[in-house]
């Protein structure tokens, strides 16, 4: 009996050390290097080719009625397009499927810059012709919605009276070229084909869009659907910011911030949320990922601070939430497009596996885990962001420090048991052993009194509980133990 209690009692010591090395190994929260690395295989670079011509009218514009017309003795301008377009992307799948945005990927996107030179042309010559006083009682006269509506007017007006004849082509640039120039990199880079994609992202701000390229088991990054995002919460971002190039020789080479989510705002028709954050981003940053402290995407960046109003003060980042980012990919699918599961990759579990392996010393197995997260696609190549944790093991193996079997595991977890841990722990165990000695009392206790019970009965030849008389020899007397 006492064998028995006593492993009783090894077992829980035993489990709890488990326990707690477990649930430390499954807390640990990520470095910014961790997630830098974790993240930055799956970032890539997006070039829209656009090539062609466009005719446009010239328009008038009376702000006086809120009116709009071609401008009388003109005709359809001619434009040439030959125009380099780009954004980022994340990888969200090994088969080849990156998430981005639906401007980054869009013909509307040319549409509208060549219509906004034209339309602030024609808004410029109307205010010319107007006084300050005239100006002040159209904005007295007229709210912010009525001047809104008359903003989507003009744009509609001028879209409907212009000629497009364009031909465009998607690129993602192959993050292995050595390649130095935009040109070249687009010549040798991978094709990508649309998948998913919403033309009217300028008025609904529902931009986002997947497209696809030829290639597979790349090192994709999951989005996280359940993490729960409030103002203060700490974020990062990927992306390739054009205020961050110095040459064309780092073309190729993302840009990784840090901030916070500053709000949470309501978007431009009030039908879902968008995250507003103090990261830093430029021109060149749409569609890359919001990422969370653990690494996983909750948001898919979409636009920054106009220009009309950065003049006023600090500029900020804003990014659609990844569950809208999904919603408006499945609503805007092209015709025979079908999209996958989107979870977390090999790439991913396996590093992130490591991670935790690596953090709790467990060093042969996070060795085994960063050699399977290794096995991508050669163009996506991610031993240079692997191999610092797998030297990191080496050292900690050839220290003697490596956890690599339970004896080990155990050792190791006691050592880093905490005070508390070891009362709580020692709590138990005397708990168990102070309930073993109850026990033991109260059973010899009790055979005590029944050995008693059977000397009196047998010296009285009497059963003791019906009162009868005994016969002899009935009954036995129990010897001491």
């Amino acid at each position: 009996m006492k064998r028995y209690w006593g492993a009783v009692a090894l077992t829980v010591v035993i489990a709890g050390f488990i326990i707690i090395n477990k649930a430390n190994a499954a807390t640990s929260p990520l470095s910014q290097k961790e997630i830098a690395d974790l993240a930055k295989p799956a970032i890539v670079k997006i070039v829209q080719k656009v090539k062609g011509e466009a005719k446009v009218p010239i328009i008038e514009i009376s702000f006086s009625d809120l009116a709009v017309g071609l401008k009388p003795g003109t005709e359809l301008q001619t434009v040439s397009v030959d125009e380099y377009l780009t954004g980022t992307g994340v990888v969200v799948h090994p088969d080849g499927y990156i998430m981005t945005n639906s401007h980054v990927v869009s013909y509307q996107t040319v549409k509208n810059l060549i219509a906004a030179e034209f339309i602030s042309a024609a808004i410029e010559e109307s205010y010319a012709r107007m006084g300050e006083e005239e100006i002040k009682k159209i904005q007295e006269s007229h709210s912010q919605e009525e001047l809104d509506g008359f903003g989507e007017k003009i744009a509609d007006f001028f879209m409907e009276k212009s000629q497009f004849d364009l031909e465009k082509a998607i690129t993602v640039l192959d993050p292995s070229s050595k390649k130095e120039k935009l040109e070249e990199l687009v010549a040798e880079g991978f094709a990508a084909k649309m998948v998913s994609v919403n033309d009217d992202f300028y008025r609904d701000s529902r931009d986002a869009a997947l497209i696809k390229i030829e290639e597979n088991n790349l090192p994709a990054l999951g989005p996280n659907l359940s993490e729960n995002v409030s103002t203060g919460k700490r974020v990062f971002i990927f992306g390739y910011p054009s205020t961050a190039e110095i040459s064309e020789r780092d073309i190729l080479e993302p840009t990784f911030t840090q901030g916070s989510i500053s709000a949470v705002k309501d978007s431009i028709k009030r039908d879902f949320k968008i995250f507003q954050t103090d990261a830093k981003i430029s021109k060149g940053s749409s569609g890359g990922p919001l990422l969370a402290e653990n690494g996983s995407i909750i948001g898919l960046v979409t636009f920054i601070t106009s220009d009309l109003v950065k003049q006023d003060g600090d500029s900020f980042a804003f990014a659609v939430p990844i569950n809208i980012a999904q919603e408006i990919i499945k609503d805007h699918l092209l015709s025979g497009q079908t999209i996958p599961e989107f979870s977390v990759s090999d790439f991913e579990r396996h590093f992130r596996l490591g991670l935790d392996l690596l953090n709790s010393n467990q060093c042969q197995k996070a060795i085994a885990e960063f050699s399977a997260a290794a096995e991508v696609n050669e163009k996506f190549s991610v031993n240079r962001y692997l191999e610092p944790y797998a030297q990191r093991c080496g050292g900690i193996i050839q220290a003697g420090g490596s956890v690599d079997n339970f004896w080990d595991q155990l050792k190791s977890s006691a050592r880093n048991v905490s005070g508390l841990t070891w009362i709580v722990l020692l709590t138990v165990i005397l708990a168990i052993a102070a309930m073993f000695f109850i026990w033991l009392w109260l059973f010899r206790r009790v055979r005590r009194d029944e050995k008693e019970m059977d000397n009196i009965e047998r010296a009285l030849s009497l059963d003791l509980e019906t009162g009868e008389k005994r016969n002899e020899g009935q009954g036995e007397i129990r010897k001491e133990e």
